[in-house]
C-alpha cells in the first residue's frame, strides 16, 4: 500500500480494543476500483474525540468511521447531523466535506440488509427483541421500528438507558416495551418474538453467556447475534440446538460498512470483494 501527498485518507476511530476487518474491507473495495485511498485505525480515548475529530479535519481526511464508545459521543462534536442518525441518537459514519462534518448511522440499514440476506426476512409486521441500548443496539431498535415492525423490545441492564430509545420509537407505530437484561424478564415475552438481535458484548470472550437456555426458543424464531468472532456465539449455539435460524454478525459488518463506503465515494460498493476481505481478515478465509 503506497501512501503519499495525493492519497485520499479514510479512518476509523476506535477505542483502544479493535479489531483490523474493516480496514482491510475497505482497502480492498478501494484497490479493486482503482482508487488511491487508504482506510487507516486510530485508537482514540473518548476524552480526546472532539480534539481527533478536528485534526480529522485539519489533515484532510475525507471522512471516518466510529467504534462504541464514540457513537454517541459524537453527536455533540458535529457540524451537522443525518436525520436518521439524529433519530436513532449514534454516528457511525462521519464525511468531511468543505471543512464541515456530517455524521450517518449505517448500523441500521446495514442490520435489515443482513437479516434479509442471512434470513430471507422482512422486518415489517415482526416482533423484534434487542438485547442491549449501546450504540448498535439502539441503531438497530429504531430502525425496525422505522421499517416498520409491530413491535420492538429491548432489554438492557441499565433501564434508564433504553429511555432515549422508547422517545425515538414512540414517533413511529411500532408498539414499545423495555425490560430488564434478565432471563426472568426475558422469558415472558421472547415466546411473542419473531426476531432475538444480540447487540451486547456478551459473547466475545469463551464462557460468555446471556444465560439463555435452549428452551427459551423455538424452530419459528431466528436469532442474530451482532458479534461475528468468534463466528459462533454461545447464544446462536443455543438457539440453533432449539431448531432457531441463527446467523452472526459478519454480514451487519459487511453490509454497514459497504453504505459508508458508498456515502464517502458516491460509488457503488464492490460487495463480493469486501466481503472476500472480511473473512480472510476474521477467519483466514483465503477461499
Amino acid at each position: 500500500m503506497h501512501i503519499d501527498g495525493l492519497t485520499t485518507i479514510v479512518g476509523v476511530f476506535g477505542a483502544p480494543i479493535m479489531h483490523t476487518a474493516s480496514p482491510a474491507m475497505h482497502n480492498a473495495a478501494f484497490e479493486a476500483l482503482g482508487m488511491n485511498w487508504v482506510y487507516l485505525a486510530f485508537h482514540v480515548d473518548p476524552q480526546h474525540l472532539r480534539t481527533a475529530l478536528q485534526g480529522a479535519r485539519e489533515m484532510g481526511l475525507v471522512g471516518l468511521n466510529l467504534t462504541v464508545p464514540h457513537k454517541i459521543l459524537a453527536l455533540d462534536c458535529l457540524d451537522e447531523i443525518d436525520p436518521e442518525a439524529r433519530k436513532v441518537g449514534a454516528v457511525n459514519t462521519i464525511v468531511i466535506e468543505k471543512d464541515k462534518t456530517r455524521g450517518f448511522n449505517t448500523d441500521g440499514s446495514g442490520f435489515l440488509k443482513a437479516v434479509k440476506e442471512d434470513f430471507n426476512l422482512s422486518i415489517k409486521g415482526k416482533r423484534v427483541l434487542v438485547l442491549g441500548a449501546g450504540g448498535a443496539g439502539r441503531g438497530i431498535a429504531v430502525k425496525c421500528a422505522l421499517d416498520g415492525a409491530a413491535k420492538v423490545f429491548v432489554a438492557n441492564r441499565t433501564l434508564a438507558k433504553i429511555e432515549p430509545i422508547a422517545r425515538e420509537i414512540a414517533s413511529t407505530k411500532s408498539e414499545f416495551q423495555s425490560l430488564a437484561l434478565t432471563v426472568d424478564a426475558i422469558q415472558k415475552v421472547i415466546h411473542e418474538v419473531d426476531l432475538v438481535v444480540n447487540a451486547t458484548s456478551v459473547g466475545l470472550k469463551e464462557g460468555d453467556s446471556l444465560g439463555l437456555g435452549a428452551e427459551l426458543f423455538s424452530p419459528r424464531q431466528h436469532v442474530y447475534d451482532t458479534i461475528y468472532r468468534p463466528a459462533e456465539t454461545q447464544l446462536l449455539q443455543v438457539a440453533e440446538s432449539a431448531g432457531a435460524k441463527v446467523a452472526n454478525g459478519l454480514s451487519m459488518l459487511l453490509h454497514q460498512g459497504a453504505r459508508a463506503f458508498e456515502i464517502w465515494t458516491k460509488r457503488k460498493a464492490p460487495l463480493a470483494v469486501m466481503r472476500r476481505a472480511l473473512r480472510a481478515a476474521i477467519y483466514g478465509d483465503k477461499s
